[in-house]
């Protein structure tokens, strides 16, 4: 399913429980622990009510905290994305991989699925956690799991599918609930250090690649993206067990990689025919040709002299031209952001009496990341004049006679004509471009829970949660394109040459911008022109709810054939959530050249109140063939404060025809509201690259690929598209970024989905120690709330015409299809709007199996193996982007328009032995299956008529991760760990496809290499 994508810059053994009913295990629990027998009554990640097994109509996942321990992972995301079921798309999530280039950051989400981020719902201990990001930037907002220290979780609960009927909107692809460690008592230190090291060998590098003398290749070893985290966790009991206050601490940090270091990564990878690769670069550099049209063509500064580019990519690019004529933008990216984190918080509670026990908690992060991208500069289309072009004078003192006989007659030149100039010149004197995030939220909890008292049975919870978060966003070393005008606007005062700006008045602090010489820049000039933009926004959210669980039972509420009663659960929420985003002054007037286009203001609320009910009613147990029959079911009615109204609901059926072997299946309606930017976020205009190529303009190996007839559908004029090469006036897409239109849309209504899941769990009797489950899963979604995607929109305009699809490609009056501005034009329209639909279905399959040594005639001193697997077969992910339009299938594709990787197949699989000594040795092994370019299909929606053949398979991945842990004493473990032991290298990939910014390759694969980690938890 099509997402929004983010705002860009432009550039320049408790393994994880394989038992998928698997809901809760304690601290120390594995999956034998819960083969072993049941437990008390808990409550399962998608029920409020509490069951007396382990049992769930829904596929559940749970990973422990040990599971954390063996992967060395201290950010949360990074355990979440190793789940099958878990997607990265580059165009809509955040990690500490994200793409450099995306102007909002700082953050990591959830994509169960690959539905979108804003489809999965988070919650902390069973309640909902709030959006993480106040840009306005990212349509896509979602919680931010760096909120979630990893040192502190006790173990996180995945349920995939529809949940809405019990958590509300969002949870459309599923839930991933985070329980954090109560109850604790005593004192814990917890500390880990890792490093990355890669050897520079990638078969597919760069070493061998066309390129210029200026593109340094990495060679052997390196060692870098350091990280460090310690954490604190003090907890006592108090009047006789019935208190507990839990605190904590933790601390991480994570030092950069730049894409320089590796040697896949270290220049942008183009394809020339679909076979050949070279390193390219971006335009925005030192080009310039008149927007108008008329005039020389690309021309370039050589010199003091104006020459035209006779090159077609690095193969032949001169390196001696300072610009260079192309820009490698890739050493200035980062691979892994920095980032430094502080957390900390308390869980408490006093239990009065059965009938009341106050609880609360709070939690505050500070977290600071901060990310670079190549130098600010020119940049093509970005200019002020309505051809995104910057205006010089022709008498300008700066201009040679040569260039000013070049670029205007000898009419203008005596009079002092201006010329419009679409210029991409790089701001090499000035260094990177920084932007600094600073998030910084607030949770707070309070409540009480009990017995109601005179009431048999009855059990209430009742609370209240706030919750903040606040951003501060610094974008650092940009350049102002209004002084950058005034700077091209030059006249001889007294032979000194002199902004226009400064003799007027109007800018007295104005420095001529000199261009126009080889050289000729100076630190005081870039000085002038250096700008900084900052924006502050805030996020609340208010909860408050109430939930009455009841076991009808005690009433004689029960079927005739069955041991336990009915067990409902009632309760109302109340939800409140404010959002307010201010750029400053220089972000909104689209003041910072690169930035990607102008930031909005928000300052909107929305709010819900809801109803709900839930039963579950065991119709026979421990009959023969009906060990269990279990009917379940729930509803919701919600109702919106912009007056939109949504009823949601699930039932499912659970059979157990023996203890061996249990059946489920389930239905839940789901539904996903409008979001406060999806309805209020202002229009605006940014470059990104979902469609990186303009097929009405020449690429650096050939003329357009349209025709006259087909680029005239989208706007484009006869003279403008010329002969298709030589005399087409088109520019294309500078750095593979053509312009898209965001914005909200107040008429929006809740998207719907109906999820299915049918499966069955076995724990056969004959083989003790196993847990397996499949489930065939179905998400149908519809009226989803996304843009059309615009490569169809661009695509469907080329080659019908049809007045819906070009109404949406405004070009600019020179043609051109990026832009910065809604009133300039040059872009392609992705406003929020519910139109689309889309089916995903496929399988999930989950395995364990706990076997002492002694099974097999080894000596049970030997201990025990453990084998835990998961995996999950994607059998349909299609998309219809409009009503009656084809209905396209990404399922085992990749691309430009299907987003991201989407194999059939993808699968963990972990074997670990608890050997004596008190040590537990592990390996584990991921898949990631193969996938096909989704241009080179037969699709119609998706083809585009040329077979790439360099691009056209991304191989089957599989990497290897060893880890151990030792239990020196009762009071101290040390663990250690390497992932990705032959460290593999990403794919390489054209940089056109995977989104211009990222190295090469999808955040799907490993970027860093090898990855060591060595720790240790100290108990007191």
């Amino acid at each position: 399913m099509k997402t929004q994508t983010i705002r860009g810059r432009l550039l320049a053994s408790s393994t994880i429980c394989g038992a998928a009913f698997l809901a809760l295990s304690t601290t120390h629990a594995v999956a034998a622990d819960a083969a072993a027998g049941e437990v008390s009554e808990v409550v399962v990640t998608g029920s409020r009510i509490p069951q007396p097994n382990l049992t769930s109509v829904s596929p559940i996942q749970v990973v422990t905290d040990q599971e954390i321990k063996l992967q060395g992972k201290t950010d949360v995301i990074d355990l979440i994305n190793n789940l099958p079921q878990n997607f990265q798309n580059a165009a809509v999530d955040f990690s500490g991989t994200s793409n450099p280039l995306s102007s909002p950051g700082g953050v990591s989400t959830a994509d169960l699925r690959g539905l979108g981020p804003q489809r999965t719902l988070v919650l902390v201990d069973g309640r909902r956690l709030g959006i993480g990001d106040a840009n306005t930037g990212n349509p896509n907002p979602a919680p931010d799991l760096n909120q979630i220290p990893a040192a502190l979780v006790d173990r996180v609960e995945v349920l995939t599918g529809g949940a809405s009927a019990t958590y509300g909107s969002d949870a459309v692809a599923g839930v991933v609930n985070f329980v954090m460690k109560h109850n604790f008592q005593g004192v814990q230190i917890d500390g880990q250090v890792g490093m990355a090291q890669h050897s520079q060998n990638n078969e597919q590098g760069i070493q061998g690649l066309e390129r210029a003398g200026g593109i340094t290749v990495p060679k052997g070893d390196v060692w870098d993206g350091r990280s460090r985290d310690l954490s604190i966790l003090v907890g006592t009991n108090g009047a006789d067990d019935r208190m507990n206050i839990t605190a904590y601490l933790a601390y991480h940090k994570q030092d950069p990689v730049s894409q320089s270091t590796r040697d896949y990564s270290a220049c942008q990878i183009r394809v020339r025919s679909g076979t050949t690769p070279f390193c390219n670069g971006s335009p925005n550099s030192n080009q310039f040709f008149q927007a108008t049209g008329s005039g020389p063509g690309i021309d370039n500064v050589t010199g003091f002299a104006v020459v035209g580019r006779q090159f077609i990519d690095y193969a032949v690019a001169p390196t001696t031209v300072s610009p260079p004529l192309l820009f490698n933008s890739n050493p200035f990216q980062y691979l892994q952001h920095d980032d430094e984190r502080y957390s900390a918080g308390f869980f408490s509670h006093y239990e009065l009496s059965k009938n009341l026990d106050l609880y609360g908690e709070f939690s505050y992060m500070n977290d600071r990341s901060t990310t670079a991208v190549a130098p600010s500069g020119l940049f093509q289309g970005s200019g002020p004049s309505p051809n995104g072009g910057f205006l010089v004078n022709c008498n300008n003192p700066l201009l040679s006679a040569q260039q000013a006989n070049t670029l205007c007659s000898a009419a203008e030149i005596a009079s002092g004509a201006n010329v419009d100039l679409i210029y991409g010149r790089r701001n090499i004197e000035g260094g990177p471009r920084a932007s600094t995030y600073e998030h910084e939220n607030y949770r707070a909890v309070v409540g009480a829970r009990g017995d109601v008292p005179d009431f048999d049975g009855w059990k209430y919870d009742a609370y209240a949660q706030y919750y903040y978060t606040t951003l501060f966003q610094s974008n650092e070393n940009y350049l102002s394109n209004r002084r950058i005008q005034n700077a091209l606007q030059v006249v001889n005062v007294g032979g000194t040459p002199t902004c226009v700006a400064k003799v007027n008045g109007s800018d007295p602090g104005c420095i001529p911008y000199n261009i126009f010489t080889e050289g000729g820049v100076t630190a005081d000039q870039v000085a002038y022109l250096n700008s900084t933009g900052t924006s502050y926004g805030k996020i609340s959210e208010t909860i408050v709810e109430a939930t009455l669980t009841g076991e009808l039972g005690r009433y004689g509420i029960k079927s005739p054939w069955a041991d336990d009663g009915v067990g409902v659960s009632v309760g109302i929420q109340d939800r409140r959530q404010t959002y307010n985003y201010q750029p400053d002054a220089n972000e909104l007037s689209n003041d910072l050249s690169g930035f990607g286009g102008a930031g909005t203001i928000v300052n909107a609320s929305l709010g819900v109140t809801e109803g709900y009910g839930e039963f579950r009613a065991p119709i026979v147990q421990h009959q023969p063939f009906f060990d269990e029959l279990t009917l379940d079911g729930g509803y919701r009615y919600s109702h919106y404060s912009n007056d939109v109204t949504a009823d949601t609901y699930k039932i499912g059926l659970q059979w157990a025809p023996v203890q061996d072997i249990k059946f489920r299946a389930s239905f839940n309606r789901a539904i996903r509201a409008p979001n406060i930017l999806e309805l209020f976020n202002p229009q605006s205009v940014t470059n990104q690259s979902e469609v990186s190529v303009d097929p009405c303009a020449p690429t650096p190996t050939g003329p357009a690929t349209a025709t006259l007839a087909q680029c005239m559908n989208t706007g484009v004029t006869a003279a403008q598209y010329g002969n298709g090469g030589s005399t087409n006036h088109i520019i294309q897409c500078p750095s593979g970024q053509c312009a898209v239109l965001n914005g909200g849309n107040t008429k929006l209504t809740p998207e719907r989905a109906n999820t299915y899941s049918v499966g069955f769990t076995v724990r056969p009797s004959f083989l003790e120690g196993f847990i397996g489950s499949v489930d065939y899963f179905s998400i149908k979604l519809d009226n989803t709330i996304s843009k059309i995607p615009l490569a169809f929109t661009l695509n469907q305009c080329l080659t019908t015409g049809n007045p819906v699809f070009c109404s949406g490609v405004v070009r600019n009056p020179s043609g051109l299809l990026f832009g910065t501005s809604v009133v300039g034009g040059g872009y392609i329209n992705g406003t929020a709007v519910n139109i689309g639909a889309g089916e995903f279905d496929g399988v999930d399959l989950q395995a364990t199996y706990n076997m002492p040594l002694s099974k097999i005639g080894l000596d049970e001193t030997l201990g025990s193996l453990q084998f835990n697997f998961i995996g999950s077969a994607l059998m349909k992910a299609t998309t219809t982007p409009t009503p009656g339009a084809h209905t396209y299938d990404c399922a085992g594709l990749y691309g430009a328009t299907c987003q991201t990787v989407n194999p059939k197949w993808r699968h963990t699989l972990r074997a670990s032995w608890q050997a004596p000594w008190d040590l537990l040795l592990s390996a584990q092994w991921r898949y990631i299956g193969k996938t096909t370019l989704d241009s080179n299909s037969s699709d119609p929606t998706l083809t585009n008529g040329a077979h790439d053949t360099f691009d056209g398979t991304l191989r089957a991945v599989s990497y290897l991760d060893l880890a151990g842990i030792w239990k020196v004493n009762k009071a101290l473990s040390i663990r250690a760990g390497v992932n990705n032991v032959f460290d593999k290298d990403p794919q390489i990939l054209n940089s056109a496809i995977v989104g211009t910014g990222l190295p090469n390759a999808y955040p799907t694969y490993d970027f860093l290499g090898r990855a060591m980690f060595v720790g240790f938890t100290a108990n007191f």
